[in-house]
């Protein structure tokens, strides 16, 4: 039965209980009424927490609606394996809301047995079987009637009738929370918080490979993913712009988000490729280190110092025209994008708004942001440290602007085609190939200002990607007088600080360990065309 107010206060369950290492659990089961109707997924409750507060990814209700649930409910011998629960409090005001005591036979202790005693009022939330809890919700809304069999699953010989006692494990960590122990910690909810998104990402690591994604959710100890996640928690990125609740690295054309997580990361690894050691590739375990990390990496930068690596990702998605007139076109045409993980749900005419936008500018596709941002990266740390300040932000500002405004991002420029368009009636996205950093090369160049390496730009594009790319040293020289950015009067800095002794030019270490880190890069990060977009989700009427 589900728990309400003329329930107990708390409620017993005989367990078993361990201990390992901080966290102590209790293995139990549970009735199945009681299992569905109490215990709860983190997006049930977590519409109105903030982003850091996030702990769970979108269910596939499709898998556990069919594929689990069939399994249930075409009989024979099936099992689950314990769901995995931890109790969540409403607010850092509850600090008491679970104990357990010994079990005693003729006078003596049984070793192991406990009665574990939970208030009612503290939140169950799974972290490990979503899909399961899923499917046996289904299946028990069908065996009491709420959510009948259709015609097609009788003909198959599904059946509820049965009903089942599910395993369940919950965990606690050391003594937070438990009865007689307030005086732990006055932050209790927050460190169980923090406590779930690590446990949450072990079990998935050692169960099956966890998404790219969700590792960006809930990773504590790479710096990769602490700070695209830090922009979201602090609200320097708006959160609704930014997609994160998908397990999909990649954008469709029917999706109002400007950008992903998994992009923004890749931005922070291309910033920080010259300190794989320091921070790309440590693991920052505890809070101190962290804090350390995030003051000396997104903070500042040791290359950026008047910027930051902060400032910089800011400046990019947020304060670009560009990206501002995403923005503003989103809200032109009506939409409304909700709090992630709940999805938009789009009318006919707001999608092909969106498509259209889409395939307007190079800048509204992943690899066109992708391509932009590196450029930018790399002309901050070619010029001399002096430069690296705030006003040259503007006037690379102006430059994207001058070249936004006179068409050079449109997609459908001939610049594009072969090396980052196919020149077919879609302008397709190339998202393989050397095309990608040949663009980065070419936006690079023009920013600089300098025709050092032009013929060989040229010669490479030609060669490593198409023989139909139509760039040539007088339509560089051009873009590099039209656009390239006049770096403004600027005072020396302190002279003490140096610049750092990794080389610029050094990213053979780097490169190898980005390769490494994206061992799922056959899918592809890029939007791709979809010729029933606007079949994907139930039209809403205008």
């Amino acid at each position: 039965m589900e728990l309400d107010n003329q329930s107990p206060e708390t409620i017993e369950y005989k367990a078993i209980s361990g201990e390992f290492g901080e966290v102590r659990y209790f293995i139990t089961t549970l009735d199945q009424s009681d299992a569905v109707e109490n215990i709860r997924f983190a997006d049930e409750i977590q519409g109105s927490w903030s982003f850091s507060e996030r702990v769970q990814r979108k269910l596939d209700e499709n898998r556990a609606n069919t594929e689990i649930f069939s399994y249930l409910a075409q009989g024979g011998i099936r099992f689950f394996n314990s769901i995995v629960v931890v109790l969540l409090p409403n607010s850092n005001d509850q600090r008491e809301f679970w104990d357990f005591s010994t079990v005693s036979s003729q006078g003596k202790t049984v070793e192991k047995w406990v009665n574990l005693k939970l208030y009612k009022n503290v939140a169950r939330i799974v972290i490990d079987g979503q899909h399961r809890l899923l499917s046996l919700r289904r299946y028990w809304n069908a065996h009491t009637g709420k959510e009948p069999l259709n015609p097609q699953q009788i003909k198959e010989n599904f059946s509820c009738s049965e009903t089942f006692d599910i395993p369940v494990v919950y965990l606690v960590f050391g003594n937070l929370g438990r009865v007689g122990h307030s005086e732990l910690s006055e932050t209790v909810r927050d460190e169980i918080i923090k406590a779930t998104r690590n446990i949450f990402t072990v079990i998935n690591k050692t169960a099956k490979s966890i998404d790219k994604q969700t590792q960006l959710l809930l990773d504590d100890s790479k710096i990769s993913a602490l700070i695209p996640r830090k922009l979201l928690e602090e609200g320097v990125l708006e959160d609704r712009f930014v997609k994160w609740s998908s397990t999909a690295r990649s954008l469709n054309q029917s999706e109002p988000y400007l950008t992903t997580l998994d992009l923004v990361s890749q931005c922070t690894i291309e910033l920080l490729k010259d300190y794989p050691k320091q921070a790309l590739k440590k693991s920052f375990n505890s809070p101190t280190e962290r804090n350390i990390a995030l003051e000396t990496y997104y903070e500042s930068h040791p290359k950026l110092p008047e910027i930051g690596t902060k400032e910089l990702l800011k400046w990019f998605f947020t304060e670009l025209q560009p990206f501002k007139d995403w923005v503003s076109q989103i809200s032109h045409v009506g939409i409304d994008i909700p709090v992630q993980p709940e999805q938009s749900r789009l009318n006919t005419s707001q999608k092909a708004s969106i498509k259209k936008l889409r395939d307007s500018s190079i800048l509204y596709t992943l690899l066109g942001q992708k391509i932009l941002f590196f450029a930018v990266s790399r002309f901050l740390l070619k010029i001399r440290i002096e430069h690296r300040i705030a006003a040259v932000l503007n006037a690379i500002s102006l430059s994207i602007n001058k070249m936004d405004k006179d068409g050079f991002f449109n997609r459908n420029q001939s610049h594009w085609s072969n090396v980052l368009v196919r020149p077919n009636q879609n302008l397709t996205i190339i998202t393989t190939g050397s095309g990608v950093e040949r663009c980065i090369d070419l936006v690079k160049m023009i920013l600089l200002d300098s025709s050092d390496g032009v013929r060989d730009l040229i010669k490479r594009t030609k060669d490593d990607v198409s023989n139909e790319v139509n760039w040539n040293e007088s339509l560089i020289s051009t873009w590099r007088k039209d656009f390239h950015v006049e770096l403004p009067e600027v005072d020396l800095i302190d002279e003490q600080i140096k610049e750092s002794s990794e080389s610029d030019d050094s990213f053979a270490e780097v490169r190898d360990f980005l390769d490494s880190s994206e061992e799922d890069e056959e899918e592809s990060d890029e939007i791709e065309d979809d010729e029933d977009i606007f079949k994907e989700t139930e039209e809403v009427k205008d």
